[in-house]
């Protein structure tokens, strides 16, 4: 009975060595990344703090979400007061405070929405449509940071035209369309789409003409971030994007 006692006892040893070397080890202090986008998943979830939160874990660590206006994570970054920001798009005017991997978290297509309501009367097949409408555009106004989000080809048209409502985020984009205020917003379809299932928006996307399509990056703080780590984490993301929990992940947010 002792011999089987000690046995089980180095049994017991061995696997719990082994787990302690095959699962990563967390770090003490999280990562601390801002959003400018919260549709009401607070910690608990979102794509991409699922992703970016499971990719993490396979480097051993932690990570923190918090949710403020879009010049305010700017300015909190450029002060070096976060590790960096959840999903922006990857612009050279940015590079001057972001690390980006050369991994994107998604694809993204950006187009115009309307309300519902206006679905026939609005149209977006030429710029020559949107003349005279107000368009809802989130806009960064920090004087280091030119706004890359404004497509080149909708900024020259709203600089001649002057119909740009400059906004705070996304979200007050969305907000401004439902309440009448502006004509069209301008926004990621799969945001767009997520707010309308989750706040049973009376919105929808004109799909048409794109906007723009392009990748949406994690944005690393220069000051806090080593660039080794950037690309540790590039590599872990492109394995993680093949595998079938990535695929889980997008169905959940976006079937």
């Amino acid at each position: 009975m002792a011999r089987s006692t000690k046995n089980s006892n180095f049994l017991c040893s061995m696997v719990t060595l082994a787990s302690a070397i095959s699962a990563p080890a967390f770090s003490a202090e999280p990562l601390r990344f801002f959003s400018d986008v919260d549709l009401g998943y607070g910690q608990s979830g979102g794509m991409y703090p699922d992703v970016v939160r499971q990719v993490l874990a396979t480097m051993g660590r932690d990570v923190s979400l918090e949710y403020y206006p879009t010049n305010r994570v700017w300015a909190m970054l450029a002060r070096g007061e976060s590790d960096g920001i959840l999903n922006v798009y990857r612009a050279r005017e940015r590079e001057s405070l972001c690390a980006f991997p050369n991994e994107p978290t998604q694809l993204q297509r950006v187009v115009l929405f309307v309300r519902t309501a206006d679905v026939g009367k609005l149209k977006f097949s030429t710029f020559d449509d949107l003349v005279g409408h107000d368009i809802s555009v989130p806009v960064t106004t920090l004087a280091i940071l030119k706004q890359p989000d404004v497509p080149t080809e909708l900024s020259g048209f709203l600089s001649a035209h002057d119909h740009m409502i400059p906004t705070h985020g996304s979200i007050d984009s969305l907000r401004m369309l439902e309440a009448g205020r502006v004509d069209y917003a301008a926004i990621s379809l799969a945001l767009g789409l997520r707010y309308k299932r989750v706040n049973s928006a009376m919105i929808e996307p004109l799909l048409t003409r794109s906007l723009a399509e392009g990748g949406v990056y994690v944005c690393f703080s220069k000051q806090r971030i080593d660039p080794g780590f950037v690309e540790d984490f590039s590599r872990a993301l492109k394995t993680f994007k093949a595998t079938e929990a990535y695929q889980a992940i997008r169905r959940k947010y976006y079937p």
